[in-house]
């Protein structure tokens, strides 16, 4: 299992624990904490847990993904991040899914909001994120260019073999939207499992939510652009604009406005991140 980390020192412990209780016999799995060159405790607090910890230089989300993969001696590399927790079950479902499916090279399932120990901000962030995924309600094969039914980094495993023989994660960039299409692309077998779940640890401010949904878009945006589609850049510009004015209009005319508007900053970030995208 391979949880990049940085600055994580307020998180790792919720997701190291997770990992820990699973009801899964513990000399069947390793944990590698790549660090991504944090300045807090992340580390420190990492190796009071039965892992092992691996440093990478090269900063962003790929390479330390790469590094944990490489490292890594079994057969199936789990991924999950240093703000997630995982079900008690989550070793076992991928691990029977494999057995099922032997034919299959990924599996991921979906990502809910953490229900304890949460701010406002966060619990609120957490309802939209899942009302906007629409997760399937049964296994569902992933299609090249869908996010239905996408495999999230935080929450997928991948046999070592198929990453190895049709690349790694990219380097720049490295976000796992990217591999799941190049993988769906060659034509390799990946699923989303509704039964394969993780909760996420959502930012406990504003600026962290405009930071990581802006991210998110400009993600998306690459993605497409790097695979054919959506090469229109203005024309999705003045319909971004389009879409975020006439919500903002009608937005006082809603109930519960605190939340509408802090999806409208959600969706504001994302848009703009999606903008910033064509850039890259």
């Amino acid at each position: 299992m391979v949880i990049p980390a940085l600055n994580s020192a307020s998180t790792i412990s919720h997701t190291l624990s997770s990992i820990f209780l699973n009801e899964f016999p513990a000399d069947l799995f390793e944990v590698l904490v790549i660090d991504n060159g944090s300045s807090d405790d992340t580390v420190q607090i990492a190796r009071k847990y039965p892992v092992k910890v691996h440093h990478c230089s090269r900063k962003g989300i790929g390479p330390p993904r790469n590094l944990g993969m490489k490292m890594a001696e079994g057969e199936i590399v789990c991924f999950t991040d240093s703000d997630c927790i995982v079900e008690s079950d989550w070793l076992k479902e991928i691990h029977d899914f494999f057995v099922q499916n032997p034919d299959a090279d990924g599996v991921g399932g979906p990502v809910f909001a953490c229900s304890h120990d949460q701010n406002k901000i966060q619990r609120l962030t957490g309802e939209l994120f899942v009302e906007d995924q629409s997760y399937p309600k049964e296994i569902k094969k992933v299609e090249f260019g869908s996010l239905n039914g996408m495999i999230f980094g935080s929450n997928c495993a991948y046999k070592k073999a198929s990453l190895v023989h049709r690349g790694f994660y990219y380097e720049l960039g490295g976000s796992n939207l990217e591999l799941v299409w190049r993988l769906a692309r060659m034509k390799r077998n990946l699923f989303f499992n509704p039964s394969i779940k993780a909760c996420h640890i959502f930012p406990w401010n504003l600026r962290g939510v405009v930071r990581q949904q802006f991210r998110w878009g400009s993600q998306l945006t690459h993605m497409k652009l790097i695979n054919g589609f959506n090469k229109e850049s203005m024309k999705d510009i003045v319909l971004v604009s389009y879409f975020l004015a006439r919500r903002l209009l009608f937005l006082t005319s809603l109930k519960d406005v605190e939340k509408k508007m802090l999806h409208f900053v959600q969706l504001a970030s994302y848009s703009f991140g999606q903008i910033h995208g064509y850039s890259q």
